[in-house]
């Protein structure tokens, strides 16, 4: 049952994205399936930076809004995380991070996953499925 809910989750997501997106997503899932997670935090970034840099964006959710989702805690810890990977920073004691625990970057991807869905979600609202 699960491996359906799962793919109806998918189905959701990918409904939610413009065709550029749904190839990052498509790359999301064969991430997570060859624990690739770097990858899923790069992309579930950019897939929601993607959208931000829309110009119907208004047609999405209010200005405001956008706004609070755009600079909201979640976004600015999976900036920062994304940042950490590719830039090698780790603001926090401005020291270079040489490399990754695998496990930290598990957790941390799931966690990316989960704010990728949720904010496609939030941003896509007023949308019939």
């Amino acid at each position: 049952m699960s491996n359906k809910s799962d793919q109806f989750e998918i189905e959701i997501i990918l409904s939610y994205l413009n065709s550029n997106s749904k190839k990052m997503f498509n790359e999301i899932i064969l991430a997570k399936k060859n624990n690739m997670w770097a990858t899923i935090i790069v992309f579930s970034l950019t897939i929601l930076d993607n959208i931000f840099h829309q110009n119907d964006t208004n047609d999405l959710v209010e200005g405001l809004e956008l706004n609070m989702i755009k600079y909201s805690k979640d976004i600015s810890w999976l900036r920062k995380k994304r940042n950490e990977i590719l830039h090698y920073e780790n603001s926090e004691n401005n020291e270079s991070v040489g490399f990754f625990n695998d496990e930290d970057l598990k957790i941390a991807s799931f966690k990316a996953y989960n704010i990728l869905c949720k904010n496609l979600i939030k941003l896509h609202k007023s949308r019939n499925i």
